[in-house]
């Protein structure tokens, strides 16, 4: 009885300090979406992860940068370098379960039809205007800004927190999410439960996440154009 109104005392303490930081959020998307990782071709990943792992590291997350060497579109022009930063809880020197954040930096080009400048990370009627504001920068920033704001308070806890900022989720993913989980970075026992904080679909959270398969049909057959099937019809009477 006493422990369970110790938790939901701390729930709720951990949640009015989230609360109470909107507006460090709103910040951190904004200096995200000034870093312009667009992709194709994979402009600034190296800024932008390192720019994570200085922050994070300054609230004691050992952090780690992972080229994606060999991987597709990985080059010395364009390195495809993730950030990977841990964080043990001093509750009981990680030996509870590690729950992992994460998140991709790149976004797809801005395009034309835009009223404010796209990476300009700008704000009007509460609302942060930028390529990558949803997709996915606003949740990296909520993850960090979530993970500081319980290291800040003081709760103790016996788990791991962890946070990634991933590569070219907008082409595959393969340098990115792809090539760490190649390298068991989300596996057990480092990790236990990934939570992806991309702000689609803000009233649900979906347990799971979809994939993808591709195959090749190979058909036989006379050619004709949707249209006009009696034309495979005329040529097989002909």
């Amino acid at each position: 009885m006493l422990a369970g109104m110790k938790i939901a005392s701390h729930a709720d303490q951990l949640l009015q300090a989230i609360e109470s930081r909107r507006e460090e959020v709103a910040a951190l998307t904004r200096e995200l979406i000034r870093i312009p990782t667009i992709n194709p071709p994979g402009d600034a990943y190296e800024a932008c992860a390192r720019f994570l792992g200085e922050r994070l590291k300054k609230k004691g997350f050992s952090v780690e940068y992972i080229r994606a060497e060999g991987a597709p579109g990985d080059s010395d022009s364009y390195p495809r370098t993730n950030v990977v930063a841990r964080y043990v809880g001093k509750g009981g020197q990680g030996n509870g379960e590690c729950v992992h954040f994460n998140s991709h930096i790149d976004v797809v080009e801005a395009g034309s039809g835009w009223t404010f400048e796209p990476f300009g990370g700008e704000v009007k009627d509460g609302k942060v205007y930028g390529r990558g504001a949803c997709d996915m920068k606003g949740g990296l920033a909520s993850s960090v800004i979530a993970c500081e704001a319980l290291i800040d308070s003081g709760i103790p806890f016996n788990g791991t927190l962890e946070i990634s900022g991933t590569v070219d989720e907008e082409s595959g993913g393969f340098a990115g999410v792809g090539y760490l989980a190649e390298k068991g970075y989300f596996s057990k026992p480092r990790v236990h439960h990934v939570i992806i904080p991309e702000p689609l679909g803000v009233d649900r959270i979906c347990l799971g996440h979809r994939g993808v398969y591709w195959a090749e049909v190979e058909t036989k057959g006379r050619i004709a154009h949707g249209s006009m099937p009696f034309w495979a019809t005329a040529r097989s009477i002909i």
